[in-house]
């Protein structure tokens, strides 16, 4: 029997469902909806955090959120919190909706337990699709190739992806925008440029092994996806 999603909702209007497994259900802000496709229990969502260990032998890396993950989620006041352990690293992260403006942040601690500095990154990847229910449910693919996404720089924070929906929907396109709150190196804008079709055959997704291009691509598999600069933790 599937279990009832966690709802969280912001005064601005943002509501998110998320599962047991931390992956996200589905996003909304009035009759839009952010994500392209729904998660679910057996597959966890298509959006997710990914921390990656970068000075070991051969890049490591774990999902936070959803069935692969070995985080454990609860409801946090008007969070959504979970935590874990992996490759010598505690580590907590939670989704927070802002109250004045419909903005949801993902927020990552680390602390360091090895015996050594340790050198990782975080890549945040979300299918969107900035449209009716209805209408992305009649087709994704028709829907992703009415959305633009626009590389843009920030002084301070690096790498920003600004995307809207082309599609008018009541009169109105739909718009996001989707950055760091430290620095974002590198990006991407398909699904494609993140899983290739290696995730397809069982292997893992070829932009998370080799790291973001940085460059844009309108495919037919609405993505966007940030890389956090490196950061060094010592013990």
């Amino acid at each position: 029997m599937p279990l009832s999603p966690v709802r969280l909702e912001s005064p601005a209007g943002l509501s998110v469902e998320l599962l047991e497994n931390g992956a996200v259900r589905r996003m909304d802000h009035g009759d839009t909806i952010v994500n392209l496709f729904l998660g679910n229990e057996l597959e966890g969502g298509v959006a997710n955090l990914y921390l990656r260990r970068l000075n070991a032998d051969a890049l490591q890396y774990i999902e936070l959120l959803g069935p692969r993950s070995p985080t454990r989620f609860h409801r946090s006041g008007d969070g959504w919190s979970g935590g874990g352990d992996w490759s010598g690293f505690h580590y907590t992260v939670q989704l927070r909706l802002a109250a004045p403006a419909p903005v949801w942040f993902w927020q990552v601690s680390l602390e360091n337990s090895a015996g050594s500095t340790q050198q990782v990154d975080v890549i945040y990847a979300q299918d969107i699709a900035l449209s009716p229910y209805g209408t992305v449910r009649l087709n994704e693919f028709y829907v992703s190739q009415y959305v633009d996404h626009t590389p843009l720089q920030h002084p301070k924070q690096g790498h920003v992806i600004a995307s809207r929906q082309n599609l008018s929907a009541g009169g109105c396109n739909p718009w996001c925008v989707i950055g760091s709150l430290r620095r974002a190196q590198s990006f991407a804008t398909d699904a494609m440029q993140v899983h290739g079709l290696a995730t397809r055959a069982g292997e893992s997704p070829v932009g998370i092994v080799q790291g973001l291009p940085g460059r844009r691509l309108q495919h037919e598999h609405s993505m966007v996806a940030i890389q956090d600069e490196p950061l060094e933790i010592k013990p």
